[in-house]
C-alpha cells in the first residue's frame, strides 16, 4: 500500500515505515548468525573465519546493489511527492535495466578476483584459502538477484511501503536456515554449501519483491514503452548512486585493506572479529532502518516542497535514534560474552572479540546520528557530502590502524582507531546539515 509522508505526525510516519523494516533487518541478520553458527559448530571455527575474513569483500558486492536501490528510491520518491507518474515509470524502467547489465559485468570480475585476492592481497592463512575463494565465487553468481531486489525495494519504499521487505527477508531466511542444515549438517558440503544456501535464499527475496510489486503496484512494473528516455534516467540515477556506490565501494576496499591488518595479527584476531562482526550487524539495524526511513520521508517532503516538515522529522528521528541505540549498548556490554560464545570462539579469540565488541558499544551513538543524517542528505539529493564522510571515516580509521600497528597498541589498533574515525564522520555530515546547502539538491 502506497503510503503518502508529506501528512501526518512526523516521529510516527517515520516510526511506522521503520518497525517493519527493522524486523526485516533483524530477520536478515538473524540468518546471518544462524548460518555462522552452523558452519561453526558443524565445520570449524577456522571455516566460519573463512566466510568472515570475505565480508569486506562480499560487502564490496552489496554497495553496489543497494547503491543502485538507493539512487532509485531518491528519485521516485521526489517525483512521488511532486506527483510526476510519468517520470517515475521512466526512472523503474532504466533502473531495472541497468542492473541486468550491471551482474553481468560484476559476477566476471569477481570471479577472476577472487583467488588473487584471497591469497595475496589478504594473506589469508592456508587452512582458510580454500574455503575463501568458493565462498565468494559462488556468493558473487547471487549478484543478479541482489541487483533485482534492491531496484524492487528501492521503488517500494519510495511509494512508503516498507512491509513488503519483512514479506522478502522472511522467505529467504527460512530458505536460508532451512538450506544450511540441509546442505552443510545433512550433505556436508561445508562452506560451499552455506554459499549455495545464501544464493538460493536471495534469489527467493528477488523473486518475492517483484512478484509483490507486481501483484499490488500493476502500474508500476516496467515495461518496454518507457524505455524511450533511459538514457536521460539512467543519467539521473547514475548521478544520484555513484556518490553512494563509490563511498561505499571505497569503504569496502579500505575495509578489505583493514581486514589484511586483522589477519596478520593471527588466527585469534579473525575469529574475534568475524564473530563481533556478526553482533555489530544487530546493533546497527535500528540506525540503518532510520536512514532508510528518513531519506524516504525527506524525498517525499522535499518532492512536495515541505522543507520545514523534513527537518522536524529528522531531529525527531535523531532523538529516536540516539535513546534506542544507547540502550542496546547497555545490553550488549552486559551479554558480551554470552554473545560471541555463540559463535563456539574461545581463549584470546573471545577476548579480543569481546574487548572490540565493547569498545564499538561505548561510541555507537556518534554512528547512529552520522548514519541517520546522511540518509536526510541522500534523501534530499544531496549525496556527494555523504559519500565524503564515508571517506574521511575509513581515512581515519585506516591511518590511524596502521600508525598504531607497530606500537604497543599491536593487535587493539583495528578497534581503538574507530572513535575518533565515527565521530569526524558525525562532524562533518551534522555540520554540512545545519548549513541548509542541501535546499539546492532537489530533483524535481
Amino acid at each position: 500500500m502506497k503510503t503518502d509522508m508529506t501528512v501526518g505526525r512526523e516521529w510516527k510516519t517515520i516510526v511506522a515505515f521503520s518497525l517493519p523494516m527493522m524486523g526485516a533487518s533483524l530477520l536478515q541478520v538473524l540468518y546471518n548468525l544462524v548460518d555462522s553458527m552452523i558452519v561453526a559448530n558443524f565445520v570449524s571455527a577456522a571455516a566460519m573465519g573463512a566466510i568472515g575474513l570475505t565480508s569486506a569483500m562480499t560487502w564490496l558486492l552489496v554497495t553496489v546493489c543497494t547503491g543502485l536501490g538507493s539512487g532509485t528510491s531518491i528519485a521516485v520518491s521526489q517525483y512521488f511527492g511532486a506527483k510526476k507518474e510519468k517520470e517515475i515509470k521512466e526512472v523503474i524502467a532504466a533502473a531495472f535495466l541497468m542492473a541486468f547489465f550491471l551482474s553481468l559485468l560484476i559476477t566476471l570480475i569477481c570471479f577472476l578476483i577472487a583467488k588473487p585476492l584471497v591469497w595475496g592481497f589478504l594473506q589469508t592463512p592456508e587452512e582458510m584459502r580454500g574455503d575463501s575463494v568458493t565462498y565468494y565465487r559462488i556468493y558473487s553468481a547471487g549478484i543478479i538477484f541482489q541487483l533485482l531486489y534492491n531496484v524492487t525495494y528501492g521503488v517500494l519504499r519510495a511509494h512508503g511501503d516498507s512491509k513488503g521487505a519483512l514479506i522478502f527477508l522472511l522467505i529467504s531466511s527460512i530458505l536460508n536456515v532451512a538450506l544450511d542444515c540441509l546442505f552443510v549438517i545433512t550433505f556436508h558440503w561445508g562452506v560451499a554449501g552455506a554459499a549455495i544456501a545464501t544464493v538460493i535464499a536471495q534469489a527467493g527475496s528477488a523473486v518475492a519483491s517483484m512478484i509483490y510489486l507486481w501483484r499490488l503496484y500493476p502500474d508500476l512494473v516496467p515495461s518496454r514503452r518507457y524505455l524511450y528516455a533511459w538514457k536521460q534516467r539512467a543519467g539521473l540515477l547514475t548521478r544520484l548512486s555513484a556518490p553512494i556506490i563509490s563511498q561505499s565501494m571505497v569503504s569496502a576496499l579500505g575495509f578489505i585493506v583493514l581486514q589484511r591488518l586483522v589477519n596478520s595479527f593471527g588466527t585469534p584476531s579473525i575469529e574475534g572479529y568475524a564473530a563481533m562482526q556478526r553482533i555489530e550487524q544487530l546493533a546497527h539495524i535500528p540506525s540503518n532502518s532510520f536512514h532508510v526511513a528518513v531519506s524516504s520521508f525527506v524525498g517525499q517532503n522535499i518532492g512536495a516542497r515541505k522543507l520545514e516538515r523534513a527537518k522536524k522529522g529528522y531531529r525527531s528521528t535523531v532523538r529516536m535514534g540516539a535513546l534506542i541505540s544507547i540502550s542496546i549498548a547497555v545490553l550488549v556490554l552486559f551479554l558480551d560474552s554470552t554473545l560471541l560464545g555463540m559463535f563456539h570462539i574461545a581463549g584470546e579469540s573471545m577476548r579480543r572479540g569481546k574487548e572490540h565488541l565493547d569498545l564499538l558499544m561505548i561510541f555507537i551513538w556518534s554512528n547512529t546520528i552520522m548514519n541517520i543524517t546522511c540518509g536526510f542528505l541522500q534523501g534530499a539529493g544531496d549525496v556527494k557530502i555523504p559519500a565524503v564522510s564515508g571517506f574521511v571515516n575509513l581515512g581515519v580509521r585506516l591511518a590511524l590502524s596502521y600508525l598504531l600497528a607497530g606500537t604497543a597498541v599491536g593487535f587493539r589498533c583495528v578497534y581503538v582507531s574507530m572513535p575518533p574515525a565515527w565521530i569526524s564522520a558525525c562532524l562533518l555530515v551534522v555540520f554540512r546539515y545545519r548549513s541548509g546547502k542541501w535546499k539546492n539538491y532537489r530533483i524535481t
